[in-house]
């Protein structure tokens, strides 16, 4: 389920939610593509199955979090961050955060997590 975040000062979706296939298309349509050059820890908060909040930490060192991540634009999502890691439940698994605002299924949460746990 998509949920609206802030990054970076800029309002995003992100999901949690995404299939293999379609990460696959977004990757190979993505332009202006750029790795990211350090690491991100992103934790959601779940209350009531359902996500409370979002904290994000970003680090320039690439081991210190379990994420690495891509940008990038994609022609109907906009601008795309793809961040996959193996976070401390050990599976493998994929954040994306993206700016079209009416693209799929719309967020659920009114009020923008802010992206630092306030």
């Amino acid at each position: 389920m998509p949920w609206k975040v802030r990054f970076r000062d800029k309002d995003f979706i992100g999901n949690e939610g995404w299939d293999p296939e379609f990460e696959f298309e977004v990757r190979e349509a993505l332009t202006h593509t750029q790795e990211l050059s350090g690491s991100a820890e992103i934790i959601i908060h779940v209350k009531d199955n359902s996500v409370d909040d979002v904290t994000v930490h970003e680090s320039s060192d690439p081991d210190e979090f379990p994420f690495n991540g891509v940008h990038g634009h994609h022609p109907e999502l906009g601008e795309v961050f793809l961040f996959s890691g193996v976070p401390d439940d050990g599976e493998g698994q994929l954040i994306a955060l993206y700016s079209a605002k009416d693209f799929g299924e719309q967020p659920y949460n009114d009020e923008r997590f802010t992206g630092d746990g306030s």
